[in-house]
């Protein structure tokens, strides 16, 4: 998967963010698979089939954007083991991320994305000077709003039936951080 390597974002002692390179797709395939369930509630990429060879495929794809600089596509990584998620879709010519996470189930409550979370988030503004941090979730999605409240993201509307659920459509909340002393837009 060439061209990149050894990008990682230290969290803490025993949290980083790690690049999602070519030896992460196999674990993180693992925890994708044995969450399943519970990620198809909220992920719609979870909704389809998920194979080794389709990571891979993805992992190959998120390292071109993130050369680009159209994304930063990483991993989770907890006391050595990789256990979720956490990435930023990036609009380069509008200084906007876009920032999505998700965890294994067995590490929820630990306060583990919120952590990794602030930290990419502070990575987008400060080392890739983007003025604006987007969060979408779904309303329901109690825990995914609340990292988003807990970063201090405002709560700036909600998209009807923005995205497909299970059941239906799902209504999303925008949750947006702009960064101390850039410039704001209604």
């Amino acid at each position: 998967m060439g061209g990149v390597t050894g990008f990682a974002l230290p969290v803490d002692d025993d949290l980083d963010l790690v690049l999602r390179e070519e030896w992460t797709v196999a674990p993180l395939h693992a925890v994708v698979l044995a969450n399943l369930e519970h990620l198809r509630r909220w992920e719609v990429w979870a909704r389809g089939e998920q194979t080794l060879d389709g990571a891979r495929s993805y992992a190959r794809y998120a390292l071109g954007e993130f050369a680009a600089g159209t994304s930063v596509p990483t991993a989770l990584r907890f006391r050595g083991r990789l256990v979720g998620a956490c990435g930023a879709r990036i609009d380069p010519y509008g200084g906007v991320a876009s920032v999505g996470y998700w965890v294994d189930a067995a590490h929820q409550g630990l306060g583990l994305v919120s952590r990794a979370a602030q930290v990419l988030v502070r990575h987008l503004h400060e080392d890739r000077g983007l003025a604006r941090v987007e969060i979408r979730t779904a309303v329901d999605n109690v825990r995914s709003r609340a990292v988003a409240e807990r970063l201090g993201f405002t709560l700036e509307g909600v998209l009807r039936s923005a995205q497909p659920g299970v059941a239906g459509r799902d209504d999303l909340c925008v949750f947006g951080h702009v960064e101390e002393g850039g410039r704001a837009t209604s």
